[in-house]
């Protein structure tokens, strides 16, 4: 694979790379990883002792790639990052790049307080953290309407990365509306998705009526290769079998089951202490937890021909028949291939919620 201004497949698809502003020769081969909340990873194997002279520990790797030509390309998804591996071999060598979340992960360590932070929107909280070492923060104007209180666990010596994720920890969103089903969580994220510009976003995939999917994943579509769908199943949050004791009067309380879920997977029972003696309050969180939590957690892996342009948070809609029904999902993770051709691979799914966590949302007002 020639390592500059080159088409790959598709014939569309231009791919240049560079190492501090260097054209890269003799690349064999590239992956591009990414997973919200971390930084996306480079993996380039190259022959030759030019390319690997090149390569240093700290260097500056930029891979662009994007529809159209050279005069005119659409470059959604360019890569810059900074070589932190070099696996020198005899025939094919190895170097892997982390793009500038990495540097917020490896920051001087903070000493962040409560009084500079309480009463301020967890969003800007983060974007601040996130002001460091050349990463664009431009973007991040929106807000969370989510604020910062005394008891939330953000405080203390931390990481930039660190104060950032106990930020983002606390930015979910319980939704009760017309336009989803109930106790909807909505979950904010972060990545970088091309360059050094940092993003924080909040998907919408269960909203049916003003959501739209980047594209719809299906047989008639002819999109699908390589196996298709895969579903992957956790059942580790499952609970089917719910009890919940006032925290201050243990002979109050509430059991709760769901039949279908017991028959589809077998028991699987969670014990809640709550703060509460109104039995109807105790039944109602009950009920809740029970609906939230009574299936198991599901994510798919998509193997998709031209379409290595999805990213963290795009909608996808799958429509095939090994499921019941259509089901929109949210992109949290990918793997783009670069050698004779290319390959994309895609990870959808829900967020990942502690039955601790949804009880601590059902204690916040539902426009959080």
């Amino acid at each position: 694979m020639s390592a500059t201004d080159r088409d790959v497949f598709p014939e569309t698809l231009s791919f240049n790379l560079t190492i501090d502003g260097i054209v890269f020769p003799n690349a064999v081969n590239a992956k591009v990883t990414h997973t919200f909340n971390s930084a996306r990873v480079l993996t380039v194997n190259f022959i030759g002792q030019e390319s690997l002279d090149l390569c240093r520990l700290g260097a500056e790797v930029e891979l662009s790639w994007g529809r159209g030509n050279l005069s005119n390309l659409v470059d959604d998804k360019k890569f810059i990052g900074i070589i932190k591996d070099i696996q020198p071999k005899p025939e094919v060598s190895t170097f892997t790049a982390l793009d500038f979340t990495t540097l917020l992960a490896e920051s001087q360590f903070v000493q962040f307080k409560s009084q500079d932070y309480v009463g301020e929107d967890l969003y800007f909280a983060a974007a601040k953290a996130c002001n460091y070492k050349g990463i664009d923060v431009s973007r991040l104007t929106r807000g969370s309407g989510i604020m910062i209180t005394k008891d939330m666990d953000l405080f203390g010596w931390k990481t930039r990365k660190e104060f950032i994720d106990a930020c983002f920890a606390e930015m979910k969103v319980l939704v009760n509306d017309q336009f989803h089903k109930p106790n909807t969580i909505k979950q904010w994220r972060y990545a970088i998705r091309s360059g050094k510009v940092m993003d924080f976003f909040l998907s919408d995939e269960s909203n049916t009526v003003t959501s739209f999917p980047y594209v719809e994943v299906s047989i008639e579509d002819a999109n699908i290769i390589n196996g298709g769908v895969v579903s992957k199943i956790d059942s580790t949050r499952l609970i089917n079998a719910i009890t919940v004791v006032s925290s201050d009067d243990e002979d109050i309380y509430v059991q709760l089951e769901d039949s279908g879920s017991q028959k589809r997977y077998g028991v699987v029972s969670n014990f809640i202490s709550y703060k509460s003696k109104d039995k109807n309050e105790l039944e109602d969180v009950a009920y809740k937890v029970l609906n939230r939590f009574k299936e198991p957690t599901v994510s798919y892996t998509l193997s998709l021909s031209n379409l290595d342009n999805l990213d963290i948070g795009d909608i996808v809609e799958i429509n095939m028949p090994s499921l019941p029904k259509a089901t929109r999902e949210v992109v949290i993770g990918y793997e783009v291939t670069y050698g004779d051709s290319l390959q994309t691979s895609y990870v959808v799914g829900q967020p990942r919620v502690t039955p601790k966590e949804f009880l601590e949302l059902l204690k916040e007002p539902t426009d959080r």
